[in-house]
């Protein structure tokens, strides 16, 4: 046939053959797995996906219905709740919540004449760029509830046949989720910007994800490779048996806890809504109360609501029976009883010997103390943030050594306690050997019965008697054996009455050791009165007693100082007031020398501003009394901010200093006003005085202007002294 037309026959290339000893490239097997991932069934995966996800959309759903208080005049509408509340609830993955408010144009807020001039104590105090605030915690509930839809997601895909493929598929596709909620969840309200963290919370999830999935669906494989090792198969028990047992006690105390919560005082709906996804962390503070760790509370720097200083305390069983009364405490205590019994009893019933009892004590205790160091809550705030001012941290979290302390004492002692426990009310423990280790697929085969090598031989009778049924009401013992029953229950009601005993002295001790060491506590402990005494900032004789990581830059030669013997034995001799100055006297407690035209115009937050009708320079003194830091490190630390969040910040010198003979810094620097463009100056002298109140003195002026408000903040500095108001 003839070819058409156009076209002409070619010649067939010859065979190729390939070289000897070649063989075709095989991908790796970490590159054969990938491949059969992601050519395996995505729509499956999808769907597992699914319950995570949209267990977290409904949790931010119901979390945003409520208004909070806004009334009619709602400033945070509903969708701004939801990528708010998605923030919050990121935070159980390793996500953060960060909000940030950016001043106008200086680093510490809008000035007096609201022209961008500072404000380092009042309207953002302590703060040298934007103000903001950090809150840390870990909503408990919410893990536990995503874990939870996950393991339901990730049977429903073993159902199907889905292997680590799977899992790695449906981990892919949380990740991607929990990226994409948490870019979702950083709203900009009011001039204020959230921060959610998206890619911590996206690691966390990933890690989670893939620790759940690929658990479920390995678990033939891993069952497998279990009853091979049957010391990896008794840790794998003991650990189901520890979080078996955690989980049933922390539920109690959460309830005991949120109950609790529900009856104080003020508490109302929305209050009780938004402590619903800390519920774990509740029922963790009330397991250690119980069992003798307290709650530990620690505030350090000013804040609007709290005032300022350095507090630190706890919340335990003594100051409990203080807050309620001593029934509370009873209650306290047989809570913690119970929860160590339960442990233990656990531990005793569900373990094959003793070793695995106590590795599953040993893995409780250990993962009460790892929940319990995630289960505090931390919150940093610099400056003046949604009608909230101040600068400095608090924190609430149970106190993890003691809670290491009070644990190994109390599960310890149920651990040991459990098993005679048992014997009591007659269910033994089985801690005679090892149950064998079935694999998947198999029934354990009873023993071949093996015949008598000789048989006697024997007649068969011609009707044999039927056995009459056994019937205990009709067993009539011998004297031997009535003997032996009556030696029995003897023995048995000896040890009801020893293991009784036992366990009241268990009790009785672990009790007793824990208030033992709650009295020692709190015997060490100073008096407020005295710690605050000591936490005085010793009179520093020359610069030289900088911290060693002080900035090498020398102090100016303009501040004055004058030997601490001196001031201690003498009182100063009254300063020289320059030509075009005046003396002031200020109801805070200081004195000092201003131009004749300046007055006395504001005092905000703990700070007094002194400037004139016109122009832009201003005097600020802020005044902290027991401050909880050396001024060295407050401005170390408002640097930091200022460096991250001021255009152009340039430092001029940082460094410690001696002021009339005390501790104190200077700080002095530049940075470019955001609104107008032009070069700020700024310098700001701190000291602590002898009765630990911190004294601050700040100018701040354009840069062109900066020759006279120098001059104006050397004659203040030169002319400063402290009045004695007692």
């Amino acid at each position: 046939m003839a070819p058409p037309p156009g076209h002409a026959h070619r010649p067939t290339p010859p065979g190729y053959a390939p070289p000897p000893g070649y063989a075709p490239v095989r991908p790796s097997p970490a590159g054969e797995f990938l491949g059969r991932a992601m050519r395996g069934d995505w729509v499956g995966s999808l769907k597992a996906a699914a319950w995570p996800t949209g267990l977290i959309l409904a949790l931010a759903v119901a979390l945003a219905i409520p208004s909070y208080g806004q009334g009619d005049d709602v400033v945070v509408g509903w969708s701004d709740r939801l990528r708010i509340a998605l923030a919050m609830l990121l935070q159980a993955f390793g996500g953060g919540f960060e909000v940030r408010a950016a001043g106008p144009g200086s680093p510490y807020g809008s000035g007096s004449d609201g022209s961008g001039g500072s404000d380092a104590f009042g309207s953002g105090y302590g703060t040298t760029g934007q103000a903001g605030a950090t809150l840390s915690l870990v909503p408990l509930t919410v893990t536990v509830l995503w874990v939870g839809a996950l393991l339901l997601a990730s049977r429903a895909a073993r159902k199907q046949g889905g292997g680590m493929e799977a899992a790695v598929r449906i981990s892919a596709l949380v990740t991607g989720a929990i990226l994409v909620l948490g870019l979702f969840a950083q709203p900009d309200i009011a001039g204020v910007s959230v921060s959610s963290s998206p890619l911590l919370a996206a690691l966390g999830a990933l890690v989670l994800s893939l620790l759940v999935t690929g658990g479920v669906l390995q678990q033939d494989a891993a069952a497998q490779w279990l009853a091979q090792r049957p010391a990896a198969h008794a840790v794998v028990r003991a650990t189901g048996t520890a979080v078996r047992a955690l989980g049933a006690v922390v539920a109690l105390c959460a309830l005991i806890g949120f109950i609790a919560y529900a009856d104080v005082d003020g508490v109302d709906g929305t209050a009780m809504l938004l402590a619903l996804p800390m519920l774990p962390n509740i029922g963790l503070a009330v397991l250690g109360v119980s069992w003798g760790a307290p709650v530990e509370y620690d505030v350090r720097g000013e804040f609007g609501w709290f005032g300022s200083g350095m507090e630190h305390g706890g919340f335990g069983l003594s100051e409990l029976g203080d807050a309620v009364n001593g029934w509370a405490v009873t209650g306290a205590v047989l809570t913690g009883v119970v929860c160590a019994l339960y442990a233990g009893v656990s531990a005793a019933r569900r373990s094959v010997d003793r070793r695995e009892q106590a590795i599953a004590g040993g893995l409780f205790l250990v993962l009460y103390l790892l929940l319990t160091g995630l289960s505090g809550v931390s919150a940093e705030l610099a400056g003046d943030v949604a009608g909230v001012g101040g600068q400095g941290m608090a924190e609430i979290a149970p106190s993890v050594p003691d809670a290491l302390l009070f644990g190994l004492l109390w599960v310890g002692g149920a651990v040991l306690v459990a098993p005679h426990l048992l014997r009591l009310v007659g269910r033994p423990a089985d801690t005679t050997a090892p149950a064998p280790a079935w694999g998947p697929g198999t029934q354990p085969q009873p023993p071949a019965w093996n015949p008598p090598a000789q048989t006697p031989p024997m007649t068969v009778p011609t009707a044999t008697p039927q056995p009459t049924p056994y019937d205990p009401r009709t067993v009539h013992l011998g004297p031997a054996a009535a003997t032996t029953a009556a030696a029995a229950t003897a023995a048995r009601r000896r040890s009801v009455v020893v293991w009784s005993v036992t366990l009241v002295a268990a009790v009785v001790l672990g009790g007793g050791v824990t208030a033992g060491v709650l009295f020692l506590k709190s015997d060490d402990q100073q008096p407020p009165a005295a710690a605050a005494e000591d936490d005085k900032p010793a009179a520093a004789g020359s610069s030289d007693s900088a911290p060693p990581e002080a900035d090498p830059t020398p102090s100016p030669t303009s501040v004055p100082t004058t030997s601490p013997t001196a001031s201690a034995t003498a009182p100063p001799a009254a300063p020289t007031v320059p030509g075009g100055y005046r003396m002031v006297s200020d109801s805070a407690g200081f004195s000092f020398a201003v131009p004749v035209q300046w007055d006395r115009e504001s005092e905000k937050n703990h700070q007094i501003t002194y400037a004139g009708s016109t122009g832009r320079a201003e005097l600020k003194v802020g005044v902290i009394r027991s401050a909880p830091y050396t001024s060295y490190e407050n401005f170390r630390n408002l640097e930091r901010i200022a460096d991250a969040n001021q255009k152009n910040y340039r430092r001029l010198q940082l460094g410690a200093n001696t002021f009339q003979g005390l501790q104190g810094a200077i700080w002095e620097y530049t940075y470019e006003d955001k609104q107008s463009g032009e070069t700020i100056h700024a310098i700001d002298q701190s000291y602590i005085a002898d009765d630990g109140t911190e004294y601050a003195i700040y100018t701040t002026e354009r840069d062109r202007y900066w020759s006279d408000a120098r001059q104006i903040f050397d004659t203040a500095l030169s002319t400063w002294m402290l009045n004695d108001l007692d």
